[in-house]
């Protein structure tokens, strides 16, 4: 049986500190007390609510939940469900902010050769799937216990398997990526931890089918490493789309969040996320703090990327409540070439593009202020 989820990330996961640490243990299991609103707990990002029938989708397996959490130094995604024993496969894309891969709304480009999931087949490819996230990386764990990874260029594609040769387990154990594995383009996933645990039999004897995903789910765990993935320090935004897929490339109905009205009714070959309903790409909102002063932790500024050619973007936070937001670019004397913005703004996670082109090469200061707090950073403009 065929069968493929796609899965999408949606919340602010927030690290209050650089001494939070996270409360997840990678081990295949969602347990009770790893979920909750502190720092380093898992939160929900969504839940794939159509009943799973034996007679549509991938019937009796597929995705229940989904979770994130992030820390100081990781960042964890926890995927509630049973994957169907052979060729499907769990995947996850990630668009992340210092890196450029392939642009929203364009076909993913095709990967020569059948050796992974991100391949090309004799019924269909991964390449010609149209995201609603720029797609840098994926990452795919397969119901015969490989570990395989993709890298995108806004160009091309690579993928390998990064599993070692070792087989992912059923039982929950923990499985660290070798580092001979992840060199070169895959350093994005350098110590990168992943658990699976699968029940007795199918989803139904998932102990989270009955209760949406929620405490006590078995699935897949992630543990990435903050810096290997590139996130900076402060405000980042990463958007992340997960997916349930068979091992020839072709797409279930498990989304989360759903598509609206789609039910159980399968994606098939290559399809174009951006024509479809709902929103397959919602941020995932990360922060860590560091130990600069603490106006400038509570703002959580992050510019990226940092040196710019051509473009760089601007993540901050309003804490709390809606407050007056300024945005300001100026020379290293103080004098300001450009505003950005001047508003007031809601609580939560903001970004801003800035276009560099038309600035002379050379250094300047980004400076967000959020109410009377204020946060500075230095920019360089390259060619």
């Amino acid at each position: 049986m065929k069968k493929t989820t796609t899965l999408v990330l949606a919340a602010a996961l927030t690290a209050t500190a650089l001494s939070a640490q996270a409360q997840v243990t990678i081990d295949g299991v969602i347990s009770a007390d790893e979920i909750g609103t502190t720092a380093g707990k898992y939160t929900s990002l969504g839940a794939f609510t159509t009943p799973h029938i034996g007679d549509g989708g991938f019937g009796l397996m597929g995705l229940l939940r989904m979770y994130g959490a992030n820390s100081s130094t990781k960042l964890y995604i926890g995927l509630a469900g049973t994957i169907e024993p052979g060729g499907n496969n769990f995947q996850l894309y990630l668009d992340l902010p210092n890196k450029t891969g392939v642009p929203v709304g364009t076909g993913l480009p095709a990967i020569a050769g059948s050796a992974t999931v991100f391949g090309t087949f004799a019924g269909g490819s991964i390449g010609g799937t149209k995201l609603e996230l720029e797609a840098d990386a994926a990452i795919a764990t397969t119901g015969g216990g490989d570990v395989q990874a993709a890298i995108y260029t806004a160009e091309a594609g690579q993928a390998k398997s990064i599993g070692g040769g070792a087989a992912i387990l059923t039982d929950g154990s923990t499985n660290a990526i070798p580092a001979s594995a992840t060199t070169g383009a895959y350093a994005l996933f350098a110590g990168t931890k992943v658990a699976y645990k699968a029940p007795t039999g199918n989803l139904t004897t998932n102990p989270g089918n009955d209760n949406g995903g929620g405490a006590g789910s078995y699935g897949l765990e992630y543990e990435f490493n903050r810096a290997s993935l590139g996130l900076p320090s402060g405000a980042s935004v990463v958007r992340v789309m997960a997916a349930y897929v068979s091992g020839d490339a072709y797409w279930s109905s498990d989304v989360i969040p759903e598509i609206p009205g789609n039910g159980n009714n399968n994606l098939g070959f290559s399809p174009d996320f951006t024509t479809l309903a709902g929103d397959q790409a919602p941020a995932l909102n990360v922060v860590v703090t560091s130990s600069r002063k603490a106006e400038d932790a509570v703002v959580a500024m992050s510019v990226f990327p940092n040196p710019a050619q051509g473009k760089s973007t601007i993540a901050y936070r309003v804490l709390d409540k809606a407050q007056a937001v300024s945005v300001r670019v100026t020379d290293l004397l103080g004098r300001e070439v450009r505003t950005l913005l001047d508003a007031r703004q809601p609580a939560g996670f903001h970004e801003l593009s800035v276009a560099t082109g038309d600035l002379a090469v050379g250094a300047y200061l980004v400076k967000v202020q959020v109410g009377e707090k204020i946060a500075t950073r230095r920019l360089a403009v390259t060619r």
